[in-house]
């Protein structure tokens, strides 16, 4: 007998639609440790057709591992159909279920929610493109891009630097906005942007403004280890980019502004 068929036989009788199982809980049901690749490595849980021995502890038993969060010792099965090699429950329990629909639609968003409430990590990855002093890069150059990303203006403060962080859907139209201010020219009604950056950042208009930016293909959102790229011209998605890149600022210990746009 495997060593594995005391988890096909704990999952063929459960009753659950979704089990989020601590790597210790699963050693218990088996009565020995899991092996060390177990531990440290996801492609041990795939589903792969059970040809490994351990594989067909789920799969056989008409379940799937759904995710992997080795970080937190939390594997999370989902069931693929009703009963595998073992039969679970009576039919009695199921003709009640099917009688009481309410109950059962309780039941299984209890069950769901155990999944849903697992602990999440969300992390950017991004890359800033340089466009240079504000008082030097004409609101024309190709480097500006037109559509959405996070534009950062950055200024000293005696010794220390300070920041200002805007999420927009024209970074030309906000870097065009600062830089008239800045060169004491009027701006069109939707690019007044400018006053507001130099009043809350507390940007001198006579010193040197640094610029650059997070563009469209530059960052990416991973949760849990699966990432994509980020669509800065969706205005969730590139607030929700400038957010993170705002609480990094603040993390790095400098002082800095956050705009939404």
């Amino acid at each position: 007998m495997s060593k594995y068929e005391p988890l096909r036989e704990h999952l063929a009788r459960r009753e659950d639609v979704v089990w989020a199982a601590k790597l210790d809980e699963v050693e218990n049901i088996l009565g020995t440790n899991l092996p060390k690749s177990a531990r440290e490595h996801r492609t041990w849980w795939a589903n792969s057709g059970g040809s490994l021995v351990h594989q067909n502890a789920w799969l056989d038993a008409g379940w799937r591992v759904e995710r992997t969060d080795l970080m937190r010792d939390v594997i999370v099965f989902r069931r693929l159909r009703i009963g595998g090699t073992v039969a679970v429950g009576k039919s009695s329990s199921g003709d009640r279920l099917v009688k009481n629909p309410q109950r059962s639609a309780e039941k299984r968003l209890t069950k769901e929610m155990a999944a849903l409430r697992q602990p999440a990590t969300v992390t950017l990855r991004s890359e800033w493109t340089t466009l240079g002093d504000v008082q030097n890069t004409p609101c024309s150059s190709n480097s500006i891009p037109q559509q959405g990303g996070v534009v950062r203006f950055a200024a000293l403060d005696g010794d220390n630097i300070v920041t200002a962080l805007v999420a927009t859907l024209s970074v030309s139209k906000i870097y065009r906005g600062l830089r008239l201010e800045i060169k004491g020219h009027d701006a069109e009604d939707d690019a007044r942007v400018g006053p507001e950056l130099i009043k809350r950042a507390g940007f001198d208009p006579e010193a040197p403004v640094e610029c650059d930016v997070v563009k469209s293909g530059n960052a990416w959102l991973l949760t849990d280890g699966r990432g994509r790229k980020a669509n800065l011209d969706d205005q969730s998605e590139c607030y929700l980019v400038a957010q993170l890149l705002y609480l990094q600022e603040l993390q790095s210990g400098r002082k800095s502004t956050l705009l939404l746009r």
